[in-house]
């Protein structure tokens, strides 16, 4: 169990003792989390379903693991960083070199300024979001700050009051969240194991809710993850009055230490967390439940009750059986995520008479009734070329683009092998979400040309293209990694790649705010390029490195 600080002993035993104290009525909007002990009222209904007698269970909730698990998972690499990156850049030496450093000792005592006094304690990554001026934030947080957020959430107190908070959230009725963070039991990625879910809990559920509802409107948040006032995770945690009256520098609430560490990871702010790592995604669904939590009060009181959602993270479907009442629970839904800093995306936010075929999203209904012919590779990519300027950035656009890399993989000859670097490059540059799979279908067609510097032209025509874009850093990952077999002199601005070209001063974090001299060797960049596999890198993209799952069944 983490130490805390001296004289800090006290104040955690109060908030235990008000956690034990007896009463009369229980408001599961004041909840303390501090020194729950006992087993969290409602907990079974949290946990995943008992699988059949013989067939092991595929996957693990976050929420069903003990304390000393969740630390375990949360530290997982594929857990710090859930970004899409080659397999020679990893993080398991890095966060296993800062869990030593650190050990059961406090944060505090190893820094010499506050690091929310620092710019650029976490390292951002750019995503571009539509090959124009959108993207996306992901950060890579600072591995200092990740280690002890996660050692003060899984100390065995607050981890047991962090389940027995989610235990009221999921013991709603009529809001069902489906996107808790899981850990796969088989050989299937995380990641594709929460995608599983979305299909198996969103998709499909909708699909059975149409036996009952005859109405259904989908609605998302507008920038989620930036938009979320810090402060309302302790609201979400432990009830707004409480997390009021105890004001946030008291560390004896978890929420309130969530709050601090986030703030210290984005330069004192309060609006936003980071993106791109399953403890965010975690922190994002204590406030999502919360919002859940007030609005199932909020239609209760109005005497709402005909109504199903379901949630998964910030998109939200929400089914009635008449157009006014649908409407009534999302105005109460607008009204309630303005106290946590969100709001609905107008722009998305529909309406459906058919349930069923409402169910399925429209860019996979447009490509279920394509003709889908793949005997001829160049017509079959200029289909996929086609079905992405229609659905940019769209989940069928990846299973399109994993099968056609499977019939690529298997083709026995590549006719004019250019003209399909052309197409796929052309598709990821107005979809740069799919790159990864584009990056290894132009591997695989590159492999087929005769000579290197035919090989190197391309992949210098492709960086001329792709320059013309802004915020590609994680399309310059993704570049690096078919273009280091043949040539690595091109000029990649993002630091990541320089760390792989063997560049002495990258700098991803700012450490200036660390006094400790073992923490501050323990942050040692280098340690993320795994040599040994960059070394033995193949000129070819495998299938396994880039496909989440087989996408047929879903």
């Amino acid at each position: 169990m983490t130490r805390l600080p001296e004289g800090r002993e006290d104040s955690v035993l109060d908030a235990t003792q008000e956690a034990k104290a007896p009463a009369t009525k229980i408001d599961p909007h004041e909840l303390p989390v501090a020194g729950a002990e006992a087993k969290p009222e409602g907990y079974d209904m949290v946990r995943s379903r008992r699988p059949k007698k013989g067939n092991p269970p595929q996957e693990q909730s976050i929420l069903d693991m003990d304390s000393s698990e969740a630390r375990k998972f949360l530290l997982k690499p594929e857990s710090y960083c859930s970004i899409d990156l080659p397999p020679y850049l990893r993080f398991d030496q890095v966060l296993s070199n800062v869990s030593k450093a650190i050990g059961n000792k406090k944060l505090l005592g190893m820094q010499r300024i506050s690091p929310g006094k620092c710019e650029g304690v976490n390292y951002p990554l750019l995503s571009n979001k539509d090959g124009r001026y959108a993207w996306r934030p992901l950060q890579l947080i600072h591995p200092a700050l990740y280690v002890s957020l996660v050692n003060d959430v899984t100390t065995e107190s607050n981890w047991e009051g962090i389940r027995k908070r989610f235990s009221t959230f999921q013991a709603l009725d009529k809001i069902r969240c489906l996107s808790i963070p899981v850990r796969s039991r088989t050989g299937r990625k995380d990641q594709a194991t929460r995608i599983r879910h979305w299909w198996q809990g969103i998709e499909q559920g909708s699909v059975e809710l149409a036996l009952d509802y005859a109405y259904v409107l989908h609605a998302d948040i507008t920038d989620c993850y930036a938009a979320i006032y810090t402060h309302s995770i302790a609201w979400a945690l432990h009830g707004k009055p409480l997390a009021k009256e105890r004001r946030p520098e008291d560390d004896s609430l978890i929420g309130n230490v969530i709050d601090r560490h986030i703030q210290n990871m984005r330069y004192g702010q309060t609006n936003g967390i980071p993106q791109g790592s399953v403890l965010m995604d975690l922190i994002a669904e204590m406030v999502l439940g919360y919002a859940d939590l007030e609005l199932s009060s909020r239609l209760k009181k109005d005497g709402i009750g005909d109504y199903q959602i379901l949630r998964y993270r910030d998109d939200y479907r929400i089914f009635a059986n008449n157009p006014r009442l649908g409407e009534a629970i999302l105005k109460a839904l607008t009204e309630v995520l303005i106290g946590p800093g969100l709001k609905l995306n107008t722009a998305k936010t529909t309406s459906h008479e058919s349930v069923v075929s409402s169910s399925l999203k429209p860019d996979k209904v447009a490509w279920l009734r394509s003709k889908q012919d793949n005997r001829d590779l160049q017509k079959y990519l200029l289909l996929i070329h086609a079905h992405g300027l229609d659905y940019p950035n769209s989940g069928s656009l990846v299973v399109a683009l994993t099968h056609f890399y499977e019939c690529l993989s298997k083709a026995k000859t590549i006719k004019n092998p250019r003209s399909l670097i052309s197409i796929a490059v052309d598709i990821a540059y107005r979809s740069p979400r799919i790159f990864p799979v584009c990056a290894a279908i132009t591997s695989k067609v590159l492999s087929t040309l005769e000579s290197d510097a035919e090989k190197v032209d391309l992949i210098r025509r492709i960086h001329k293209k792709l320059s013309q874009m802004p915020n590609t850093g994680h399309m310059e990952i993704w570049l690096q990694r078919i273009s280091h077999p043949y040539d690595r002199g091109i000029a990649l601005e993002e630091s990541l790649c320089q760390l792989v070209n063997g560049k002495e001063d990258v700098r991803l974090w700012n450490n200036e705010w660390i006094s400790a001299k073992q923490l501050l060797a323990a942050l040692n960049p280098k340690t993320i390029v795994d040599m040994r596999k960059l070394k033995s890198l193949k000129p070819v993209v495998p299938p396994a490195e880039i496909k989440l799952f087989s996408y047929e069944r879903y």
